[in-house]
């Protein structure tokens, strides 16, 4: 007699394979070793023994230990003397992620000439978790300038970038965002306040809310089914934001963003497909 499924019992337990455990300790030698390659920046290009334990803290052997496994990697590279640069592993990442985020040439066109025109520097924002992402810029002409760079991490508390990021959120990542900021949840109401106004007129401003003397105006960019996608920002000095440039400048970011739209083709397609899995 052959064994089969028990016509009386149409619903029968199945066996579950056993859930993977995460061994907490390798995930917190994960954490440190991103920690310490974190430390690179264009500043500080190299990293000693010394400072790399200043500044994350951890006994001189463990940072030893990290530093030759991620010179095991490739990830860095030694010198000699107690003395790490970053390692030729990071080559292939850095091509890999260059293409993977470069715009294409009709985007950022698009981008210098909202700069040129509106004379400040023009940032595209995304949202990674409790924070936005500058993953392009065409800095403004004029000598005095807001900087951000590429890849940077900010906030998402305060900002005009911000508020178009969190225009849709649920109130579960608004009050995470507000516990994230420091006034804590009592920011929650200005954050749902603000979110309100957005869906009303389609644009943010923000005026020394995270930085004394600088101002910034944003528009969504958004995908072809009307989500937003990603936040078109102008940026600069406070004093040169007055009230009829901000209206100059809504003009031009909506046009612009409405023209960044409407490239659904080609590589620009793509495009929008990685921005909206960013807001996943």
């Amino acid at each position: 007699m052959g064994i089969g499924r028990d016509p009386s019992n149409p619903i029968e337990p199945t066996e579950k394979a056993p859930a993977a455990t995460v061994d907490p300790s390798s995930v917190r030698s994960v954490r440190r070793a991103l920690d310490i390659l974190a430390l690179l920046n264009e500043e500080r290009t190299t990293l000693t023994i010394k400072d790399t334990t200043a500044a994350t803290g951890l006994p001189k052997t463990t940072v030893l230990r990290l530093l030759q496994t991620l010179e095991q990697a490739g990830l860095l590279w030694s010198l000699g003397g107690g003395q790490y640069v970053p390692g030729p592993a990071l080559l292939r990442w850095a091509r890999i992620a260059n293409d993977t985020w470069l715009f294409p040439p009709d985007f950022r066109e698009l981008l210098n000439d909202l700069a040129q025109r509106c004379r400040e520097t023009a940032n595209v924002y995304v949202r990674k978790g409790l924070k936005r992402v500058c993953i392009a810029q065409a800095p403004g002409p004029q000598s005095l300038r807001h900087v951000v760079r590429v890849g940077d991490e900010l906030p998402l508390w305060a900002g005009a970038s911000a508020k178009i990021l969190l225009t849709n959120a649920q109130v579960g990542l608004l009050e995470k965002v507000a516990l994230d900021s420091p006034f804590g949840i009592s920011h929650l109401a200005q954050l749902e306040q603000w979110t309100n106004e957005i869906k009303e007129r389609g644009w943010a401003t923000s005026h020394a809310e995270r930085d004394d003397g600088v101002s910034a105006v944003a528009v969504p960019i958004l995908a072809s089914n009307g989500t937003y996608t990603a936040a078109l920002s102008l940026s600069g000095p406070s004093s040169r934001f007055t009230e009829d440039q901000v209206e100059f400048f809504i003009e031009q970011l909506q046009a612009t963003a409405e023209k960044m739209a409407g490239h659904n083709d080609g590589g620009m397609q793509s495009q929008h497909i990685l921005l909206a899995r960013s807001n996943d």
